[in-house]
Order: C-alpha cells, then sequence, then structure tokens
C-alpha cells in the first residue's frame, strides 16, 4: 500500500462540522447515496479506464462505493475519509462482498496520508462542494498520482449565474452545514487545469429529483426543512437557483446538474 503518516494539525471549525454531520448522519447517507447517483458511477468508471495493473485513490470515499466498484478491476484500492463512522460502513461492505484488494484509511484531503506518485488514478466523487480549500485538495491529487496518472472527479454543479449560483449554495448549506460551494463547470475546469492537470473528458448530464428524496440523504431538523421548501418554492419564478425548480401534482422538483471530468497529471 502506498501509505505514509501526515500530521493533520488541530481540528478547524469546518473539519468537526464535517466530522458532526456525516457522523450522524451516516446511516442515511449509506442507505440513500447509492439509489440516487447510479449515473454518475457509470461515468465515473467509463473516465477513470481501470486496468488490472493500476493502484487506485478514492478520495473522500464515504461508505466506499466507489472504491468497492473499482478493486473488481484494479490491482488494489485505497480509501481516504475524515469521518470514522463513514470508514466502519465502507469496512463492513468490504467484508461483506470479500473484497481483498481494497483498504481504507482514516485522513484530511488536505493532507493525504500517501506518498507522492504513488497511484495511477485517483478519484473524487461527489465531495468536492465539501472541500474549504479546494486547490489545496487538488494540489494533493496531484501530488497523490504518477506523471501521466488520471485524475477523474465528478460533482454537481451550479450555474454559471452568480447570484443564481449563491442562492443554490445558500439552500445547500442549509440542508448540510458542512456544505461549502458547488461551481460551475468553467470554475471547476480552471482550477483542475490550475493543479497541474490536462483535461482530457467532460461529461454533463442531469436527473430530476424530488424535494423529499433530497431531505432524505443528509436529514436536517423539520423547521429547516419548512424554510428550504418555503424558499425554494419563492425561486421557482425566474429558476432564481438555476436548478428549473417547478411544482408538478403538488411537489416541489428541481434538476440537479452533474458533470464528471478527467483530467491527466501534467
Amino acid at each position: 500500500m502506498s501509505l505514509r503518516s501526515r500530521s493533520t494539525g488541530p481540528p478547524s471549525e469546518h473539519k468537526e462540522r464535517v466530522l458532526r454531520v456525516f457522523t450522524e448522519k451516516a446511516d442515511s447517507y449509506t442507505a440513500h447515496k447509492p439509489l440516487i447517483d447510479q449515473e454518475s458511477y457509470r461515468w465515473m468508471r467509463e473516465l477513470a479506464r481501470v486496468e488490472p495493473h493500476h493502484r487506485v485513490l478514492d478520495v473522500a470515499t464515504g461508505p466506499g462505493f466507489i472504491a468497492l466498484m473499482f478493486a473488481e478491476w484494479a490491482r488494489y484500492v485505497v480509501g481516504v475519509d475524515l469521518t470514522r463512522a463513514l470508514l466502519e460502513r465502507a469496512q463492513a461492505r468490504r467484508r461483506e462482498q470479500g473484497v481483498e484488494n481494497a483498504g481504507f484509511v482514516e485522513g484530511e484531503v488536505g493532507a493525504l496520508p500517501v506518498r507522492s506518485g504513488g497511484f495511477d488514478v485517483v478519484t473524487c466523487h461527489k465531495a468536492f462542494h465539501h472541500f474549504p480549500e479546494p486547490e489545496r485538495a487538488l494540489a494533493e491529487m496531484h501530488r497523490a498520482l504518477r506523471p501521466g496518472g488520471r485524475l477523474v472527479l465528478g460533482d454537481t454543479l451550479s450555474s454559471e449565474d452568480p447570484e443564481k449560483s449563491e442562492l443554490h449554495n445558500r439552500l445547500e448549506r442549509m440542508r448540510d452545514p458542512s456544505h461549502v460551494r458547488m461551481y460551475p463547470l468553467s470554475e471547476l475546469r480552471a482550477m483542475i487545469e490550475g493543479a497541474g492537470f490536462r483535461i482530457e473528458r467532460v461529461e454533463e448530464f442531469a436527473d430530476e429529483r424530488d424535494f423529499e428524496t433530497w431531505m432524505q440523504t443528509i436529514t436536517p431538523p423539520p423547521e429547516v426543512v419548512k424554510e428550504i421548501h418555503r424558499l425554494m418554492r419563492e425561486s421557482v419564478p425566474g429558476d432564481k437557483t438555476g436548478q428549473r425548480l417547478r411544482i408538478k401534482e403538488g411537489k416541489l422538483y428541481y434538476t440537479r446538474f452533474s458533470a464528471v471530468i478527467a483530467a491527466v497529471r501534467r
């Protein structure tokens, strides 16, 4: 395994929020997340192009969905996450599936506990919007890859319109206090290229989601759910969040825009 010990320093306020949210919501997150991300998983598989000799690092692995998926093809996979409760669920799933070429390690994205150049592929799925220092996270992913290695990053997108993006992210933070920011595709591309990667391929896709399902993954208090619902309904005229909010048969729906980006370390 390409692992090493790194000092993470004192816990930050954001780190404490992440640990609190995902420790408290580990069960609901583990139960609901794979049900809503199947298309995203498909693009992650296709763009990663994992081969039998590859060493794969999955950053912010959570319950290990991506890591265990790639273990089917890779030489070995290491999943890193900050939250022990999620790692425990990843380990349980690994044992249940009888996977022997995957391991899970506690660590921070800003100081990944791995050797430089130790991996052929680095993946990060639907977690980038939680990182308070995205450039530092990308620098660590770049460090972990061998020259010519591939980064595959998938995340939900926000609008290119700054006002719509600001409201969208405000609602996301109300639901999940560990949320930092979802980015427009142009900004996400610029950060990846600025970190020393050459973008190879981008796949954009969208799916319709309803308000109730969104609330089930990270379950906020009832009064917060009510306030988010009110603000979203008020945002329908003029598409103020950039998510194509709409009411259909009395239910609130929106469109989730996502992208998976494959990039090569220069």
